[in-house]
């Protein structure tokens, strides 16, 4: 009975060490420029309606990789990525906690974007494999980019500028279901 009590009473510190709802951090300190620079409060259907609009807008959105084209570029050294990602909803809040950072994603969005971008080799036997699995389907992204073009489909096609992968350890879609900065929450049980 002795561990038991010992144990609970070690996870309860460890659920009042957590901070929720802290601001987002950028990772990075290049993350942190593209961040300070970048609209949180325009969405895909905002571009969708009216994409010469945002067609000089600088965006952030978190999407979930559908899919990835990868393919190595005749420049040495460099893979090509053609990224397709479902967008979330993300309030830029995150939860701080001893074991590492984990964002609350909404399990809604507002479809699918894409884009294309570049990794440079950092092994010299990296193959085009490495290349996937370093922005694998299921990881999430925090995409930074400027509105080109919207496809037939409604998938919007975003000119990159910078993007960081989160691996599904430190990202959650089964919290919260919210939408929009600042519209209100839809009702429980309602998606």
């Amino acid at each position: 009975m002795k561990p038991a009590f010992i144990l609970t009473l070690f996870a309860a510190g460890l659920a009042a060490s957590c901070t929720s709802n802290a601001p987002y951090r950028p990772a990075s300190p290049p993350e942190g420029i593209e961040f300070g620079q970048a609209r949180c409060d325009v969405y895909p259907e905002d571009v969708r309606k009216d994409p010469a609009r945002y067609a000089q807008t600088r965006v952030v959105w978190a999407g979930i990789i559908s899919s990835n084209d990868v393919q190595e570029e005749e420049t040495a050294g460099k893979f090509r990525l053609d990224t397709v990602l479902e967008h979330h909803y993300f309030a830029w809040k995150e939860d701080r906690c001893p074991c590492g950072v984990k964002l609350p994603i909404s399990p809604r969005g507002e479809g699918m974007f894409r884009l294309r971008w570049s990794v440079h080799q950092s092994d010299p036997e990296a193959t085009v494999d490495d290349a996937a699995q370093y922005a694998a389907p299921g990881d999430l992204a925090m995409v930074y980019g400027t509105p080109e073009s919207v496809d037939e489909d409604g998938t919007i096609v975003l000119r990159y500028h910078y993007l960081r992968i989160v691996r599904p350890a430190h990202f959650t879609t089964k919290g919260l279901s919210y939408g929009r900065l600042g519209e209100p929450s839809p009702s429980r049980g309602a998606q």
